[in-house]
């Protein structure tokens, strides 16, 4: 029986397009699925889909469930809670 590991946040900022896609892009480089449900939608998106991310918005106040499962489930838990709590946007790299 696998486990999931399960992480409830609530977004402390605005997030725009670009971190969408660098969310997603992060989650990708683990193997365990990640799951995100918007709490006030009832909606769980896969947080690898580049297009489920883009399709809704993850504003100030969001209200999300990070699920993982898999052999990096803990990794990419950790590693997506520490993205989306941020106060500051990511700088561009290069």
């Amino acid at each position: 029986m696998q486990h999931m590991r399960v992480c409830e946040i609530t977004v402390r900022r605005d997030m725009e397009a670009q971190e969408l896609q660098w969310i997603s892009h992060q989650a990708s480089l683990f193997s365990s699925d990640v799951m995100f449900k918007y709490e006030n939608l009832n909606l769980q998106l896969d947080a690898k889909s580049l297009l489920g991310m883009m399709l809704l918005p993850i504003r100030r106040g969001t209200k999300l469930t990070v699920q993982t499962r898999g052999k990096d489930e803990l990794e990419a838990l950790e590693h997506l809670i520490l993205l989306l709590e941020k106060q500051d946007a990511p700088r561009e790299q290069g």
